[in-house]
């Protein structure tokens, strides 16, 4: 998690407030010099509405009640890491943490439940409708199969969790919801989380702000009252409506219908893929979960009773969401002789990056690159370049970038020139000697207008070059094998594999996803020869 605690702090803040000193959300962001729009993860393209002007002293009432402010915000993140610390001293490992379950959830819509039948069918759990709304204010709002539900599903031994429907537009309503909430369930124990289920349509006008104020004031006093607390939404919602910071800290349940894989592309335990499932022992229609997280073990590791189903990794269980970005790109070099480029470009290709060449001399230029560029242009395939490093200091590494220079010019370049920083010269010098070698090459080509970047693998990215260098230049990143590469500052291109096939033509490939529209960007700035 990139935010720090104490930011964090004050963002839940904004659901803790004093009946003697009401503070506003506003006031403790001002306090804080943090603007609201710093949390901001809203898709522009998903969704156009804007971060509320409203004070929160519009969306929480005075007089909420909730657990007094003090001197030093209530801090979830403490409690998470003592409760991991808990966990593995009682694991000794992850080997339990993860596990493939199949669930249902229900509510009175499925009308009386026969949960023997529903438990020998091979369901392993349910997480259960307790309620809507206002129940305290309006009793009838409890779910009006909770107690039966519950209690029956616990009798033949199957796991249980909670969801509550929210209808809340403010702090206030959702506060109201999960003390409404804990007054329901509070005589059961659960083997899943309590979900605050945010979605109907009377919370579509609210904006990012206000609508993750709604589940961290939900969320967090489930959290105080010693429930573990969850999200359930639709993708869409999750996505473009809701801080990163909020999905970060609470287990997320998405739905996602009609799909192999939820377009989610965070963290989730558990995905609802069906509203139209049967189950023996349900008489209609309902809905089925996949669940990736070994709640049960989490919630109670000390009564837990392993199967041999668990494992230590989600990779294998969870269906793979890979970004792959906006266009698909090959890297090529004199390694894969000559190249059909029409064949590339038929084959869906709609990049290439190209070897230029190695070394400190422009002799050193790659055998292949001249032909390879030439192919791509007569294909009409948009392209970039890179060059290979052997740099020993600054000063070799500006050679380099003369010599790239010298190779490149002439030809106009609609993806960015990137400096390869790969070789085993580089395994003795220090972080500081190879972020100036970078830097050195980089400021060099950037000043005779190419936007310009640095390549290598993750590892080497994470722990070998200082983050200065990420700050002022793009990142191609190498990775294979994974959903995602493992490197958490901002990159734009990313190699996922060296074991690539490309339709109707021989041998393998590196394959590359691009995040940006870089072909728009060197147009519109006039950058690499435009």
């Amino acid at each position: 998690m990139r935010i720090c605690k104490r930011l964090l702090s004050v963002l839940m803040a904004c659901s803790f407030i004093s009946t003697s000193a009401a503070l506003s959300a506003s006031d403790v962001f001002a306090e804080n010099n943090i603007s609201c729009n710093i949390y901001d993860t809203t898709i522009d393209s998903e969704s156009k509405e804007a971060v509320s002007s409203l004070s929160q002293e519009a969306l929480i009432d005075d007089n909420v009640g909730a657990a007094e402010l003090t001197e030093t915000p209530y801090n979830v993140f403490d409690i998470y890491n003592a409760h991991q610390t808990y966990v593995k001293l009682h694991s000794g490992d992850k080997s339990l943490m993860y596990k493939k379950a199949e669930g249902i959830d229900v509510s009175y819509a499925q009308g009386q439940i026969d949960w023997k039948a529903v438990k020998d069918s091979g369901v392993d759990f349910a997480i259960i409708r307790a309620g809507f709304g206002n129940a305290d204010k309006y009793p009838y709002q409890v779910d009006t199969w909770f107690k039966y539900n519950i209690e029956e599903a616990q009798k033949v031994g199957m796991d249980v969790g909670v969801y509550w429907y929210s209808y809340a537009t403010d702090a206030q309503g959702a506060y109201d919801e999960a003390v409404s909430c804990y007054n329901v369930i509070k005589d059961y124990d659960l083997q899943y989380p309590v979900y605050f289920d945010i979605e109907d349509p009377s919370q579509k006008h609210l904006s990012t702000y206000e609508t993750s104020v709604l589940i961290e004031t939900f969320c967090s006093e489930i959290r105080s009252r010693g429930y573990y607390a969850g999200l359930y939404s639709y993708a869409n919602l999750l996505t473009t409506k809701v801080y990163k910071e909020v999905l970060d800290k609470y287990d997320i349940w998405v739905a996602h219908y009609g799909v192999n894989v939820p377009s989610y592309s965070k963290e989730y335990g558990m995905w609802q893929y069906s509203s139209t499932g049967s189950i023996s022992g349900i008489d209609h229609a309902v809905d089925l979960d996949h669940c990736y997280i070994n709640y049960p073990y989490i919630i109670s590791p000390d009564t837990y009773e392993p199967d041999g189903t668990e494992t230590d990794s989600v990779a294998d269980l969870r269906p793979v969401n890979i970004d792959k970005g906006v266009a698909s790109g090959v890297d090529v070099s004199v390694w894969q002789g000559k190249i059909d480029w029409e064949k590339m470009k038929a084959s869906g290709i709609d990049y290439a990056m190209i070897r230029a060449g190695y070394g400190n001399l422009s002799t050193q230029t790659d055998k292949y690159f001249k032909a390879n560029v030439e192919g791509a242009e007569k294909a009409g395939m948009d392209f970039g370049a890179y060059w290979y490093s052997y740099a020993s200091s600054p000063e070799d590494a500006v050679l380099e970038a003369k010599a790239c220079l010298e190779v490149i010019k002439g030809h106009k370049f609609a993806y960015p020139i990137y400096y390869c920083i790969e070789d085993q010269c580089f395994a003795s010098m220090s972080s500081k000697e190879i972020s100036d070698i970078i830097k050195a090459f980089c400021s060099e080509l950037e000043k005779n207008g190419y936007y310009v970047g640095v390549k290598s693998y993750a590892n080497f990215l994470n722990t070998r070059v200082d983050d200065g260098v990420f700050a002022d230049y793009d990142v191609w990143v190498s990775h294979y094998g994974v959903a995602k590469p493992d490197f958490s500052k901002n990159y734009n291109m990313w190699q996922y594999t060296n074991d690539g096939t490309i339709n109707g033509l021989n041998g393998s490939f590196n394959l590359d996803y691009a995040y940006l529209n870089f072909p728009e960007i060197m147009k519109n700035n006039h950058l690499n020869g435009f």
